[in-house]
């Protein structure tokens, strides 16, 4: 019979493994990952310090990764499509981005549409400062894993406290992350909606 404890000796025997999924979760995909990880750790399956080091170093490799793809991409492939993709974007949601690179970096990470890997991809396509890149990556990067880390405590102690039964408890984590994936649609269909909008409106001035 599946029970927490059951569940926590799994993964306590394959600690290694849970780490390196962390590492590349955040590569990868980002949040909910590291709620997860966060999950795991309030049920005390992982160490909550061990679990923050794998978050920074996937989030250390994911930064390095997108500056060094844009910088191959200026060097190399400047028409390609990836990039004229990331150009668009930072245009439209960070229009700062080359007068203020570091507060464009730094809170591109917070958002929840895709836009943290245009960002990267195009900071090293335009050549951004290497110092500038890297503040502004690791304190975004910092805040971040603290912030998603703590949620996933909060999540873990709030369905621990309505129900101890696992098939409830997991229950609970799977209502809150469609909760949380409805709220990511959600929030890039009313950014879709105002962009339609608003380039409608542009339309209609330039005739």
């Amino acid at each position: 019979m599946l029970t927490l404890s059951t569940l926590g000796h799994f993964v306590e025997n394959h600690v290694f493994a849970a780490y390196v999924l962390i590492i590349l979760g955040v590569i990868i995909e980002g949040e909910i990952v590291v709620i997860i990880a966060g999950i795991f750790a309030h049920l005390g399956f992982i160490n909550i310090f061990g679990a923050f080091t794998a978050v920074i170093f996937g989030g250390i490799s994911k930064s390095t990764l997108g500056y060094l793809l844009g910088y191959f991409l200026n060097k190399n492939h400047s028409h390609r499509l990836l990039i004229k993709r990331s150009e668009s974007r930072i245009t439209y949601f960070l229009p700062q981005f080359q007068n203020k690179p570091f507060w464009s970096i730094f809170i591109s990470r917070f958002f929840i549409f895709g836009l943290n890997w245009f960002t990267l991809i195009f900071s090293g396509y335009m050549r951004v400062k290497i110092k500038t890149y890297i503040q502004a990556e690791l304190a975004s990067l910092v805040l971040w894993a603290s912030g998603m880390l703590a949620l996933g405590y909060f999540v873990s102690h709030t369905a621990l406290a309505i129900s101890r039964d696992v098939r409830k408890f997991l229950g609970i984590i799977l209502l809150f992350f469609i909760a949380f994936f409805i709220f990511q649609k959600l929030v890039s269909f009313c950014i879709d909606l105002y962009e339609d909008k608003y380039r409608g409106k542009d339309d209609n001035i330039s005739k």
